[in-house]
């Protein structure tokens, strides 16, 4: 204790005492207020405010310094009194409101002091805001320096925090360091964007500050295109043209010396100026709808005072690249024109190629304009209806841009080109594409005729590439074209010759410019897929509906113009016809009448005819649709499948044979390796050395052969390296030998001489110690016996010091050790319980268990018990089944008997039915014999017509009775 109190004054952070501790020593909450206030009291003098603020400084307390000058300002003594003092105060006071991100402080010091200086210095107002507009700037540098922040990702500087920052936040108990700096980056881009819009607040209505303001609006631009910051140049632009809009609402009959007047040139000047930049970083942002309403500001000022001769020509220049995001072609030519117009009249000392430059491009862009449907574009968009929103009166108000008073077409700006000699200043291709396309007739070979000069302008070599965005429209109005001289003298023609005269573009790009083409140019066209043909003039279904409209429109415009011509004979016309209705009203009423219910009828029926058909009609077709679906389907299906087993087939065999391949690559590479390192090269496979096989040769070779040869090469190599081993480990043992033997003399003489050599260094560097210390010894001792006069007065001070807080330390030490004892109680109560609750969880875990295990065990018991019932069931459901399966076969077996028996009797039955029929056929034989026997014994002599009528009576029985005999038998 004594040694650490004795070494240093201790300090709150470096005290071995606890925060608790530390803590009582600090001042508490009133004393700080106390303090704070007695700080933020304003001094009698604005110097010594600024000097306590410096020494604020000095100590670290910028925001106590930063209270001091706010309350210096805010001061009523000093409120009116402008000062060379006030102003270090302020530019201080600025300086620290950046430093601590304090807008809200900065915005009412920068109000104060605008009112001290409105009547004395405003100049000085002037100095102060651009110096608090460089340090917020200056914040910004060193921020984006000390981090690559990506723009894009941070979010909106008009809010105190992104929302995805809000949520972390809501879901993290503490910020990460990226957050935190993020945050601190998002801080400062925030600071500088409120800094911006405060100083143009401040300075919006002083005509003597009207420069600053100006140039702060600019800075804003500068920081909105480097950061990407599209949606705060938005309300930038709002809040410049709101500015613009309040200084003329105060403008009377009289306007106040300081206030700035709108209709001065200078500040109409000034703010064209302002304007003419915000355009350009509106167009670099792609902020185009803003871009085209400051063009329509920057029309209207310089209606009111004539702009410088640079500023026309950037309004030019930007206004065509606005309509050419658009897709307006015409004002886009128009622009390039007037701009060519004006840079060839006012600027004399132009160069050549800026000049070429800009009559190219004021010619490519007459040619992207579409070719209009009818030479008189008027009479074409004043026939509809629809007022300000009418495609005229918008071709009216984008030609009030430019000052004029018709809406240019393309054959005026092509006039215009020609007759003014502009089109000669253009570069050679596009003079050469403007004859070609505005030429009468060349179908066949217009497309053949662009392409070079196309390709001429797309390589990019000419101008820098500034003319390749023109070559996508030219093919356009180049294939327009050609359609239209196309569908004038062809009636169809093939799609071979199509592509040929059409080889700018590929048929799948055309087929969309024909449908455009169809759509938009009026030219009938149909493709025929089938004859592969194209068709032009091809009839269109007219639309009834559609065509109601126009035609009503078109009466209407008849109708007035009639009434402009002859009003007179118009209105005895409608007398006449007016009596003429009212004679025959009644009968046409009736007539009328009956036509409309007739029709009407007529309407129904067909209505309905139509309907019929058509939901019979669709029903087939859903029919046909739907099997030819299914069909297709299942084809297609099939025909997946088989592709894909082919295509994994042939996609495993070419794996193979590509692991096979780089296997034999790889093998022979190390084959040639092998061959250089060991200078044997004259290894052969196939009559080839291994040196000259290629990677070609691979598919030729046969890898068995590849295989010997490796296997032959190792061998090789193997016995090449042990017979090198042999050698070289008998050269080695040689020369190990001999290196000793020459040695062994050496080593006693080397071992002597080295440490002479180390002793002779040893007694110089002690020699050299001894000297260095007694030197120091010599200096301690002076030091010593400076310093011996001064130790009573130390430790007399020193023990001063302890005294008054040794106390205190014993006190806080002896707090200390009973609240670390109570801690030390209190744990080990509080690891008791959670023991004990612990050991009852545990219990009660291991009760749980025990239940679940005998309801496991008894639930087995029962499934094994369901396990033997149904074996046993199965087992008599077998047996049942094997004794009805024996009962079936016994029956069988029996039933089979005894067909086989009844087939025996049968055969039984018959054989004696034969036997018998057979022995009476026998027995009547033997009776006819007999018979006939004792007849010829009766009439020997045979006897005439008695023996002849006995003959025949019985010879015929006979002899068919033999016959009989023989076909049974």
């Amino acid at each position: 204790l004594g040694t650490r109190f004795c070494s240093r004054p201790v300090r709150y952070r470096d005290s071995p005492l606890p925060a608790a501790g530390r803590a009582s020593l600090q001042p508490s909450c009133s004393q700080r207020r106390r303090q704070k206030a007695h700080t933020m009291a304003a001094p009698q003098k604005p110097e010594n405010a600024l000097k306590r603020a410096e020494e604020l400084i000095e100590v670290g307390k910028k925001q106590d310094a930063l209270d001091t000058l706010h309350a210096a300002i805010q001061h009523r003594k000093f409120r009116n009194l402008w000062t060379t003092t006030i102003e270090k105060i302020m530019v201080r006071h600025l300086e620290l409101c950046v430093e601590l991100k304090k807008m809200r402080t900065a915005r009412e010091g920068l109000y104060q002091y605008r009112s001290m200086c409105q009547a004395a210095n405003i100049g000085s107002l002037e100095t102060v805001v651009q110096k608090f507009r460089n340090a917020a700037e200056e914040k910004v540098s060193e921020a984006k320096k000390a981090k690559d922040l990506q723009m894009d990702q941070m979010g909106d500087l008009d809010e105190l925090e992104a929302p995805q920052t809000i949520l972390l936040r809501a879901i993290q108990a503490n910020d990460t360091r990226q957050q935190s700096q993020d945050r601190d980056v998002h801080m400062h881009f925030r600071f500088l964007w409120d800094t911006y819009k405060v100083v143009l607040d401040v300075l919006k209505s002083n005509v003597r500050l009207e420069e600053v303001y100006h140039e702060t609006a600019r800075h804003a631009f500068e920081f909105c295109r480097n950061n990407q910051r599209p949606q705060e140049f938005k309300r930038l632009c709002e809040t410049l043209r709101k500015n613009y809009q309040e200084l003329h609402k105060h403008t009377g009959s009289k306007v106040s010396p300081h206030q700035v007047n709108p209709n001065n040139a200078e500040t109409i000047m000034r703010t064209l100026e302002t304007r003419c930049k915000q355009l350009q970083i509106s167009t670099e942002l792609d902020l185009w709808g803003g871009a085209y309403q400051t063009a329509t500001e920057i029309y209207e000022l310089m209606s009111k005072a004539r702009p410088k001769p640079h500023l026309r020509s950037m309004y030019y220049e930007y206004l065509g690249q606005i309509f050419w995001k658009s897709e307006n072609h015409l004002f886009h030519a128009f622009a390039c024109l007037k701009n060519l117009q004006f840079v060839k009249a006012a600027k004399q000392n132009i160069t050549k190629e800026e000049l070429q430059l800009l009559a190219s491009k004021a010619v490519l862009a007459t040619l992207c304009v579409p070719f209009q449907k009818t030479s008189d574009i008027h009479a074409t968009l004043e026939l509809t209806t629809e007022g300000a929103s009418s495609p005229y009166e918008k071709a009216k108000r984008h030609a009030q841009l430019f000052n004029v008073q018709t809406v240019p077409t393309r054959d005026s700006i092509a006039q215009n080109l020609v007759e003014k000699s502009l089109l000669p200043l253009a570069a050679e291709p596009c003079k050469k594409l403007f004859a070609l396309i505005e030429s009468d007739f060349t179908p066949l070979s217009l497309c053949q005729d662009a392409k070079p000069f196309l390709d001429d302008i797309a390589t990019g070599e000419l101008f820098d590439g500034k003319l390749v965005p023109y070559i996508t429209p030219l093919k356009q109005i180049i294939f327009f074209r050609l359609m239209k001289q196309l569908s004038e003298v062809y009636a169809n023609m093939t799609i071979d010759n199509f592509e040929r005269a059409a080889s700018i573009v590929p048929f799948s790009i055309a087929e969309k410019w024909m449908a455009n083409a169809a759509r938009q140019h009026g030219i009938n066209i149909q493709i025929n897929y089938s004859h592969k043909a194209i068709v032009f003039g091809a009839p269109r279904k007219v639309d009834m509906k559609s065509m109601r409209q126009p035609l009503i429109e078109i009466g209407l415009k008849l109708q007035q113009a009639m009434q402009r011509v002859a009003p007179e004979e118009q209105n005895t016309k409608e007398k006449q016809e007016k009596q003429l209705l009212s004679t025959n009203i009644v009968r046409r009423i009736e007539e009328e009448t009956k036509l409309i219910r007739q029709r009407k009828e007529e309407i129904e029926r067909r209505k309905e005819d139509s309907e019929r058909r058509k939901e019979l009609q669709e029903r087939k077709a859903l029919a046909r649709q739907r099997e030819q679906e299914e069909r297709e389907a299942e084809a297609e299906k099939l025909r997946q499948e088989e592709e894909r087993i082919k295509r994994e087939r042939e996609r495993e065999e070419q794996r193979k044979k590509e692991k096979e391949m780089m296997k034999h690559r790889e093998m022979l590479e190390e084959m040639k390796k092998q061959a250089d390192l060991s200078k044997a090269s004259n290894l052969k496979i196939e009559g080839k050395k291994i040196q000259e096989i290629v990677a070609e040769d691979l598919t030729k070779l046969d890898p068995i052969k590849i295989m010997q040869a490796r296997e032959a090469q190792i061998k090789r190599d193997r016995q090449e390296k042990i017979r090198q081993r042999k050698m070289e480990s008998k050269r080695v043992d040689h020369l190990a030998r001999a290196l000793r033997e020459e040695e062994r003399q050496y080593l006693d003489q080397w071992a002597e001489e080295i440490e002479e050599q180390d002793q002779a260094y040893l007694d110089k560097a002690e020699e050299r110690n001894m000297e260095e210390q007694r030197k120091k010894h010599a200096m301690a001792l002076k030091e010593r016996d400076v310093l011996l006069p001064f130790k009573n007065a130390k430790d007399d001070w020193i023990m001063a010091q302890m005294e008054s807080r040794r106390e205190e330390y014993e006190r806080l030490y002896e707090e200390r050790q009973k609240r670390l004892e109570k801690q030390v109680v209190q744990g080990k109560i509080e690891r008791a319980r959670q023991r004990y609750k612990e050991e009852k969880e545990a219990r009660q875990e291991k009760e749980r268990l025990a239940k679940e295990e005998e309801r496991r065990r008894a639930q087995e018991e029962e499934e094994e018990e369901a396990a033997e019932r149904r074996r046993i069931e199965e087992e008599e459901r077998r047996e049942e089944e094997e004794r009805e399966r024996g009962l079936k076969e016994e029956e069988k077996k029996r039933k089979l008997e005894e067909a086989k028996k009844r087939k025996e009797e049968e055969e039984e039955a018959r054989k004696r039915t034969e036997e018998k029929r057979l022995q009476k056929e026998k027995e009547v034989e033997a009776r006819l014999r007999e018979a006939d026997a004792a007849k010829s014994a009766r009439s020997p002599t045979g006897g005439d017509r008695p023996s002849d009528r006995g003959g025949d009576r019985f010879g015929d029985r006979g002899g068919d009775r033999d016959r009989g005999d023989r076909g049974d038998r």
